[in-house]
């Protein structure tokens, strides 16, 4: 039981903070000693301050007594600080900026944990979910186009991506809903079966039928702004939402089916998406055109090696749109194969890690808040490495935590800071509560 007015140290949190820290500095003296020949250069300034970033969530969520999981935001710390130095590298003009975002970022996922832990949340799904919904609805009226899709809101000089926000949205709205079905509020012995939600007795409860209307309108929406990446993303982490609600696999089934008609629509109308069908499925068939982008990610992906260049000797630049889409690619070049493992370990890590805290949630809608907020990184980061290696198309979404991007960066770590929240092992009055398990 945590005493009330004590501070929650939170030791494991702040030994694997530090040590990403300790790492984020290696990675900007590395890049410092490569460019400048200093190894304490602004780079590795730079880099060491995107860790305190994370040492400041640490410090506040301590101050907070928060007693939630003490994994998850030093693994967003790792993956942020390795994007970090990489879009660094590839753009020293955008280092400030990439840098503000991530400070905006933790402190955002500072206060989302916070809300999230305090119940604050809780039914504030759908409004956020029609909210998102109107603001898709304005892009396509107002919003200006960017790589093929018309999915930013420009107000000054300052843009971002309604469509990154509403997969906040989706998430509550869908822990909302979804926890009133009874598959997820009976909680069955190891030895009964376990409840399964027809789609009948679905269709009957008014929360789960709005919500299948708001999730319609906003994939509808994203999909006629022409950025069918990111529909695939909210579509595929809904449809997971359910069944892990409902338990009923004819959800899946008939959703896959419906997502390919989808796609296969995609290609059709939208031109831009039917070429990079093309260019995956036979790239060299126009390498110097519409393939040139993935042809060079696997320039980059091999000319690694097995330790890579080293900060400063590749010469990433040579992939079009590279701090953004095909960051992966462009950092795997100077980090060789050992280096983009490690990345790949991280999402892994931190993935797995999720679900696994999702288990023990206090409440059914923390455990879907939690489930949901994995779901969208762990699609998100499956699509983007993949699309990089070219095992799957190019979508143009971002590698979360990683890429380039203010309205991704914020998202992201708002999407882990639920997640944080999903995870406490108490209320936020301090009582402990046994039904959630016992803690990470």
């Amino acid at each position: 039981m945590m005493t009330a007015g004590r501070p929650c140290r939170r030791d494991a949190e702040r030994s694997l903070v530090g040590t990403v820290m300790l790492l984020a500095g290696l990675s900007g003296a590395s890049l410092s000693l490569a460019r400048s020949g200093s190894v304490f250069g602004l780079d590795t300034v730079l880099c060491f301050a995107a860790g305190v970033a994370f040492a400041a969530a640490h410090l506040l969520l301590a101050a907070a007594r928060f007693d939630g999981d003490q994994v998850i935001s030093a693994l967003v710390a790792a993956a942020a600080a390795t994007g970090y130095a990489s879009v660094l590298r590839l753009r020293s003009d955008l280092a400030l900026r990439q840098l503000s975002f991530i400070w905006i970022g933790a402190g955002v996922m500072v206060a989302a944990a916070l809300w999230q832990w305090k119940g604050r949340a809780s039914g504030s799904g759908m409004a956020l979910a029609v909210g998102a919904a109107a603001l898709l609805l304005a892009t396509l009226v107002l919003g200006q186009e960017r790589g093929g899709a018309r999915s930013w809101i420009f107000i000054g000089g300052m843009g971002f991506q309604p469509s990154e926000f509403a997969k906040i949205a989706c998430v509550l709205a869908g822990a909302d809903a979804l926890s009133a079905l009874p598959a997820c509020r009976e909680a069955p012995s190891p030895s009964a079966a376990p409840h399964r939600a027809g789609l009948g007795q679905m269709w009957a409860l008014r929360p789960v039928r709005m919500l299948f209307l708001i999730w319609s309108v906003i994939v509808a929406f994203t999909v006629f702004q022409r950025d069918v990446g990111t529909a695939a993303i909210i579509y595929i982490s809904c449809v997971a939402l359910v069944y892990v609600a409902s338990g009923n696999r004819l959800v899946v089934i008939g959703s896959a089916a419906l997502g390919a008609a989808g796609v296969a629509m995609a290609c059709k109308f939208f031109p831009h998406v039917g070429v990079r069908f093309a260019a995956w499925s036979n790239p060299w068939a126009d390498a110097a055109g519409s393939s040139y982008q993935v042809v060079q990610a696997f320039y980059a992906l091999g000319s690694g090696g097995m330790l890579g260049r080293g900060y400063g000797s590749g010469s990433p630049w040579l992939i079009p749109a590279a701090p953004t889409d095909m960051l992966f690619a462009a950092s795997a070049e100077e980090i060789g194969l050992a280096g983009s493992l490690g990345v790949i370990a991280i999402y892994f890590l931190l993935i797995g890690h999720a679900y696994a805290c999702a288990m023990r949630g206090r409440s059914p809608r923390q455990r879907l808040a939690a489930v949901g907020a994995a779901n969208i990184l762990a699609v998100q980061a499956f699509v983007i490495i993949g699309g990089n290696l070219g095992v799957l198309p190019l979508t143009g979404v971002t590698l979360p935590f990683a890429s380039y991007g203010g309205s991704s960066m914020i998202a992201s770590l708002a999407l882990a800071g639920i997640l944080l929240g999903a995870t406490a092992r108490t209320d936020a009055g301090g009582d402990y509560d046994s039904s959630g398990g016992d803690g990470p």
